[in-house]
This record gives structure tokens, sequence and C-alpha cells, in this order.
């Protein structure tokens, strides 16, 4: 799922692998309470790096990665997942999980919203803006596990850029966030627990199985992707957002 929908939306897969990970990862004798979300947020991110592989390579072949809008976001996307990691330890299991559920929720309401159908044709926003989106997207891609396209596909599309070359470039930068976001995560989580199974915060036993069904079925949500319009597109990735949002706010009220 997580692979077919990172193809698809460009999203990298972390809004599936997150809440399946919150509830699958306490089997796990190591994980509590304390640090289900972290190890949740850090887990998804690296499986992410070949996810977000396998589809920006895919989109790449397709004419959807533009490298005027792609280069600036992936620098300063680079910088800004780096920091992020420090900030999900502080901030703790309970309000990391409430903070991912809220922003999707906002995010996908204004994709939902929406009148505006962006035109097929190229439009390349200035290096400030892009570079700005790239800060964003990168600080708030790693806290939540993402690989960022929750929040860069919406940010472009209200920039301008038609849905498809938006996709695209989160696929790309995606693979970036999720590159030095898990780097964060090892260097900090580094000498938490003594099993061999972790990595810092990283669980890699479970990373590496998501990674070998998710690099294949990349390819294919591209594919179903090209063959829908863009009010298609924006209408799956605000509801599918919804769901999750919605599921996640309720377990913690309850």
């Amino acid at each position: 799922m997580a692979g077919f929908l990172s193809g698809l939306l460009g999203i990298g897969g972390g809004i599936v692998l997150v809440p399946a990970l919150l509830y699958l990862l306490p089997l796990l004798p190591q994980v509590t309470s304390d640090n289900i979300a972290i190890i949740a947020v850090a887990t998804s991110l690296l499986t992410i790096v070949v996810t977000a592989f396998s589809s920006a390579r895919s989109h790449y072949k397709r004419g959807n990665v533009h490298k005027n809008i792609t280069l600036p976001i992936a620098i300063t996307v680079a910088l800004s997942s780096v920091i992020a990691p420090y900030i999900a330890i502080w901030m703790g299991s309970s309000l990391l999980t409430s903070v991912f559920a809220i922003l999707l929720f906002v995010l996908a309401i204004q994709i939902a919203t929406g009148s505006k159908t962006n035109p097929e044709s190229d439009n390349i926003p200035s290096t400030n803006v892009l570079a700005f989106g790239g800060l964003f997207t990168g600080f708030l891609a790693a806290i939540a596990g993402l690989g960022g396209g929750a929040i860069l596909v919406p940010y472009l599309t209200v920039v301008g850029v038609n849905i498809r070359k938006s996709i695209g470039a989160a696929a790309a930068c995606g693979m970036i966030v999720a590159m030095f976001g898990s780097i964060g995560y090892f260097i900090s989580g580094y000498g938490w627990t003594d099993s061999s199974e972790f990595v810092g915060y990283v669980h890699w036993p479970t990373a590496l199985m998501i990674m070998l069904f998710s690099y294949f079925t990349a390819p294919l949500g591209v594919k179903v992707g090209q063959k829908l319009n863009q009010a298609q597109l924006k209408k799956v990735f605000a509801v599918f957002m919804m769901l999750v949002a919605t599921k996640l706010l309720f377990d913690q009220l309850t």
C-alpha cells in the first residue's frame, strides 16, 4: 500500500506506514507508550528512502520531475530534515501523534476545498518560494515520519505548479527528507537499547520487509496516476488523508 500510494500521490508512504506501525510496533518488547511514536516515525522514514526512490525514478521517466522546481526544494529539505528528529524527541509520543493527525487533516481540507486546477503547462515559482516550501516540508515531514508529499504537493499546487509536476517533485524530495531524517534518528537514538534489531530509533527488520515490497509497487502507482486527471488525483489524495487523520485523532481522544 505504501509503495502504490507513493507512486500515485507522491506521498512517500508515511501516511500509511506511521499509523500501521503505531498499531504493530507494541508487539516488540522494547517498545513502550513512551517511545512508540518516535520509533514508528524513524522506521517509516528509512523505508521512504527506497520507496520514494522507486517512485521518483518512475516519475522522472514520464517527465514529471522538473529540475528547476525540484532542486531548490531538495536543498532546503535536506537542511531542515536533519534538525527535525531532535524536535520530535522533545515533543514526545502523544503530542507527536496528535500533530501528525492535525497536520494531515488541515492539508486534506485545503486540497478538497480548493477549486483551482492548475494548468498542465509548466509554471515555475520563484526560488525563494520553492526554498521556503522545502524548509517547511523537511521540518514537518521528518517530525511526522512522512516523505513530505502530504505537505509539499498542496503547497506547490497553491503556488501554481500543476499536480503532476507537484507529485513528481514531492517524490524526488521525499527521498532527500527520508535520507537526512533517518540519519538524524540514527544519531539521536544511538544507545537507547542494547537490541541488535535497532539502529538508533529505527527497527531495521521492519523497515527491510516494507522496502522489499514497496520498491516494486511504487511504479504501479505512478502508472495509475498518469491515467487520472488533476481533479481526480486531488480528490483521491484528500479523502485518504482525511480518513487517516480522523482515525488517529479519534484514538488519541479515546
